[in-house]
């Protein structure tokens, strides 16, 4: 009995014990990583990762991809720029308009128009990347000092609001997959499109919703960057969707769909978020950063498929 319960919560809560083993070896090689300064650099880089991770989640679980999540993060950063003039209010709300039709028209051409969703947001990932160029040729812009002070505002070298805005993630991730109907009904999807329908969920409706939420949080990752950055640059939301889909197969959110949740990915975006640093601190080159994560993600992702087919076998 008791080990029982000991393998239900070593299984629930592997990916944290991942986090704590990672940070004490990372903190026992390197003395420059077990600093407060390092920390806080990991809490930021973690929150635009979690944030796109989030939406990236609720698309897999429902048994789709979502390849535009890095350009439209690209893509807020660059809105920002050129409207942040107007007022903070009215180019965050133009910001997340935008990010809506993104979300809408994915959907719709998914579930109306039975595109498959690789294909249907790799389009759209093309599309916008122009429309960031044309918005934003080259980095720049202005980002208001108030708005960066805001999202980035820390307590010493404790970056309050960026840990504020990884709890925030986390309890809305959790609730709404475990508590709310939405989450059902994505696990509904991503289990057996068809039993879901004749169960009377609307499949349809459900795709275009995880969509949404997809852009949605994909769009505010990008002005939580511009914030970061101080400007809009098409190209820095790239990173995002590599390290989207290696949190949400990293942390237990299976390739298949149906199977995983949020609380795996957001332990595993400051996992990624770690990497780099550790890596930095150990001299190894940027170039080999890329290497650890195709590896990381191409692991994770053939380790999933190979459970999966022995299981149905």
């Amino acid at each position: 009995m008791a080990n029982d319960r000991l393998k239900k919560i070593v299984f629930d809560w592997y990916i944290y014990i991942v986090l704590v083993a990672f940070w004490i070896v990372s903190c026992t090689v390197s003395p420059f990583f077990r600093t407060m300064s390092t920390f806080s650099i990991i809490f930021v880089s973690a929150v635009p990762i979690a944030l796109v991770g989030l939406g990236q989640t609720f698309v897999v679980l429902s048994r789709g991809f979502d390849l535009s999540v890095g350009v439209v993060a690209s893509l807020a950063t660059a809105i920002a720029s050129v409207t942040m003039h107007w007022g903070i209010g009215p180019s965050i709300g133009l910001i997340l308009l935008v990010s809506c039709a993104i979300g809408v028209i994915n959907g719709l051409g998914v579930s109306k128009l039975k595109i498959d969703s690789f294909i249907m947001t790799l389009g759209m990932m093309f599309f916008l990347n122009g429309v960031t160029l044309l918005i934003r040729p080259s980095p720049g812009g202005f980002i208001p000092v108030n708005f960066k002070r805001a999202l980035l505002y820390q307590v010493g070298e404790f970056p309050l609001i960026p840990v504020l805005i990884l709890l925030l993630a986390a309890i809305v991730g959790i609730l709404v997959l475990q508590k709310r109907k939405l989450g059902r009904e994505i696990y509904a999807v991503g289990g057996d499109p068809e039993s879901a329908k004749m169960s009377g969920v609307d499949v349809d409706r459900t795709r275009i919703k995880v969509f949404v939420v997809s852009a949605v949080s994909s769009a505010c990752a990008g002005l939580f960057v511009s914030a970061r950055i101080g400007s809009g640059n098409a190209e820095v939301g790239a990173p995002y969707l590599f390290d989207s889909f290696t949190a949400v197969f990293m942390g237990g959110t299976l390739v298949t769909g149906g199977v995983g949740g949020y609380k795996g990915t957001i332990a595993s975006a400051l996992i990624i978020a770690s990497i780099g640093h550790i890596l930095q601190f150990l001299g190894i080159t940027i170039w080999y950063h890329f290497i650890v994560k195709g590896l990381l993600l191409a692991g994770v992702a053939g380790l999933q498929l190979f459970f999966v087919r022995r299981e149905r076998t």
